[in-house]
């Protein structure tokens, strides 16, 4: 089957948002530009990408590309196409100019003369040049002008966007796939029980909603069979796909279970949103009201509830006294009524949050066609959590003249370690790790969040002099690093015995996005001891991704799998990663999915390390393993010591080491030490110094590391 060279659009600023869902439906992805997303792809990817993509708009096949081109080298390009099969099946075209380059000026001028290429080139065999039909076209041709100039065929005759189901819009409707892209943002359905839109007008993000909910293809609401191309017309393909989706939208619907809710207070725009929500078949899984939005309150049980909205804004909400107010008594109406949610609500102003009197959170901004909006994210807290444990004990206080140290070391730090993290582009890292004594902290950046974990003091210092130097920590990091309350997380960090381990810390849901290097990764600074990236091991993460491609991954004690992201996104020909927590395996899957790592080559495994050696049997070219210092866990039948089963462990894990493999084990166990029968076994090496970052050089070392390989036989 013929591979096509595509570039798919989509809504401008959402570039790399469509590039990780045409990844997720299994297809190369190359780059993503302003332009669009480039990728490759067969007629089964392209039938995917019109039946599955809840983004997209248009999709293109390339035909050519010129740089720089003027009429000559654009005629020449055309010329040169295979016109005698690419229209071999007849009927109208249309072609169509679009921008300007150069001597390229005019987007019609451009048309022609690809037109007169196309019509010369049949005419040399003697083929019938076709009718010039813009609105009965079987094929369109786009011609793309810029620095780059593409000749492009629209493989799809009416923009994805357009689901079927919206016939009128209301006041000021929000495209469907900028509307799914909004609810992908804010992290539906994963993350929440309940969708709001108090504001719903046509109901689109909730129809969307409905559709992500229960996993229904938004190509099975258009023109699937239609509107295409000839060139990826495949009757047998299509009801493959088309049957594929309809199974899985009926096990969505039967394992649905969230709540969806939509008001607005025009009778009239309700009738239009019930309407659309029938024709997308979902009028049974929405509800819709008539009510003021200062009045809704939230529906059915408490839960994971997410308000997402589209509210008339204007640029400047202060110039607008009305809307203004209607801001400011929507803010207090959620603050009474909705806390513990999550509110993501588009706007076109910078003053949104502090109108609302919420505080700002994450901020996506893209554009709702010419204007650049911004989806802007806050939290509502409970009201006995309004003030922020920053503040509890902080009030009236100022820093101990102690306290200068620690602030003399941060701006220290941050000279010597900012230009290696801009230099790495860096959105995670450690700014301070008890440098000072008296000050046994340690702070890490976590984009524009900080995280402060105060390491036990032990039992010889008196706990009021210990919470006075915590107290002096806080007010130090927030001062020095300007960060607000919602901005600051704090933690205790102490031994673990038990099952404390696993507990989690608050239930706040705090998940968010971090880059590192190609990778997205997710961490929570607020529910779990630790945060879900090892901070430490970012050079093994970057070497591991360095060496792998091609190569069988095993990861060990995967935690969030991080470290599988990065083998994946290194090119690793497959993984497998085994732990025994369900949270992280989870975790570990929404790792995954953000970074379009699939489950076919992908897997994850829950099973107890030490018997999943004993009994599976598969070989691997390249093994991570960072076990824990110890593990009881209900799942196992005893307990588990990285000193004492340091040799079990790595001896079975060397059986599954495939020749001339390497395993990397690391641990943070400080006092721990290499058993002798291992080096007697096996080659190995010490490599801790060199898998330790800038940000951990101090001090004694975060983890310990060794290269280990099988001995060559004399």
């Amino acid at each position: 089957m013929d591979t096509y060279p595509l570039l798919i659009t989509g809504p401008k600023g959402l570039e790399e948002l469509l590039a990780d869902e045409i990844r997720q439906l299994g297809l190369t992805v190359e780059r993503a530009t302003p332009r669009g997303v480039f990728a490759n792809a067969d007629s089964e990817g392209v039938n995917r990408i019109r039946l599955w993509s809840r983004l997209a708009n248009r999709i293109y096949y390339i035909l050519a590309k010129v740089h720089q081109a003027d009429r000559e080298t654009l005629y020449e390009a055309a010329a040169a196409i295979n016109w005698r099969d690419l229209l071999v099946r007849g009927g109208a075209i249309d072609i169509q100019g679009q921008g300007n380059y150069a001597s390229l000026k005019h987007s019609g001028f451009s048309a022609q003369v690809v037109k007169d290429a196309i019509f010369d080139e049949l005419r040399k065999v003697s083929l019938p040049t076709p009718e010039l039909e813009p609105l009965a076209a079987v094929h369109r041709i786009q011609v793309s002008v810029g620095r780059d100039t593409y000749l492009l065929l629209n493989l799809v005759h009416e923009s994805l966007h357009r689901r079927g189901y919206r016939l009128e819009g209301g006041a000021a409707p929000l495209k469907e796939n900028l509307a799914a892209a909004m609810l992908m943002r804010s992290r539906w359905p994963e993350h929440y029980d309940t969708l709001l839109d108090p504001l719903c007008g046509s109901g689109t993000f909730c129809i969307e909603a409905a559709l992500m909910a229960t996993d229904t293809a938004p190509g099975l609401l258009g023109s699937f069979d239609t509107d295409i191309d000839p060139l990826i017309a495949d009757e047998a393909v299509q009801n493959t796909l088309r049957e594929e989706a309809l199974q899985r939208r009926r096990e969505g619907e039967k394992h649905f279970r969230k709540r969806i809710q939509g008001s607005d207070q025009s009778p009239a725009i309700l009738k239009t949103a019930e309407e659309n929500a029938r024709r997308a078949g979902v009028s049974h899984l929405v509800h819709f009201q008539v009510e003021d939005a200062t009045r809704v309150l939230p529906p059915g049980e408490p839960g994971r509830g997410l308000i997402l909205t589209n509210p008339p804004y204007g640029e400047r909400l202060s110039s607008d006294r009305g809307l203004s107010l209607f801001f400011s008594a929507l803010g207090e109406h959620w603050k009474k009524h909705f806390e513990g949610w999550n509110i993501a609500i588009l706007t076109a102003s910078d003053e949104t949050s502090k109108v609302l009197g919420l505080a700002p959170g994450k901020r996506n901004k893209f554009y709702n066609g010419a204007l650049a909006v911004t989806l802007e994210h806050s939290h509502v807290r409970a009201a006995e959590d309004r003030k922020n444990a920053v503040s509890r004990g902080l009030e009236g206080r100022e820093a101990s003249d102690s306290a200068q140290m620690l602030a003399n070391r941060l701006r220290k730090n941050a000279r010597r370690l900012k230009p290696w993290v801009n230099r790495e582009g860096l959105e995670a890292w450690r700014l301070y790790d008890a440098d000072i004594p008296e000050y046994a902290v340690a702070v890490d950046i976590y984009g524009d969040k900080v995280l402060v974990q105060e390491y036990a003091a032990p039992s010889s210092i008196d706990p009021e002099t210990a919470r006075s130097r915590w107290l002096d920590c806080i007010l130090t990091v927030r001062d020095e690093l300007k960060v607000g309350e919602d901005q600051l997380f704090l933690k205790q960090r102490k031994p673990q015995k038990g099952k404390s381990q696993y507990q989690r810390l608050q239930k706040q849901g705090n998940e968010f996005e971090i880059r590192e290097y190609d990778a997205r990764l997710l961490v929570n600074l607020s529910d779990y001891l630790d945060t879900g990236l090892f901070l430490d091991h970012r050079p093994l993460r970057r070497r591991i991704h360095q060496e792998v491609s091609g190569k069988r991954f095993l990861n060990l004690f995967c935690y969030t799998a991080s470290v599988t992201v990065h083998a994946g996104l290194g090119g690793a020909s497959s993984s497998v990663s085994v732990d025994m927590s369900q949270t992280y395996l989870d975790w570990a899957e929404r790792n995954f999915k953000l970074n379009g790592l699939t489950p076919f080559r992908h897997k994850l495994e829950r099973a107890n390390v030490m018997d999943w050696l004993s009994v599976d049997q598969r070989q691997f070219d390249l093994i991570f393993i960072d076990p824990p210092t110890f593990s009881n866990s209900k799942r196992m039948d005893g307990v588990f010591d990285v000193q004492r089963d340091q040799v079990a462990l790595i001896e079975g894990a060397m059986k599954r080491l495939a020749p001339g493999g390497t395993l990397y084990f690391s641990n943070n166990f400080r006092r721990f030490k290499l058993a002798g029968e291992i080096a007697s076994q096996f080659q190995v090496e010490d490599i801790t110094r060199e898998s330790l970052p800038p940000d951990f050089g101090r001090g004694s070392p975060a983890h310990r590391c060794w290269v280990i390989r099988s001995r060559q036989k004399a």
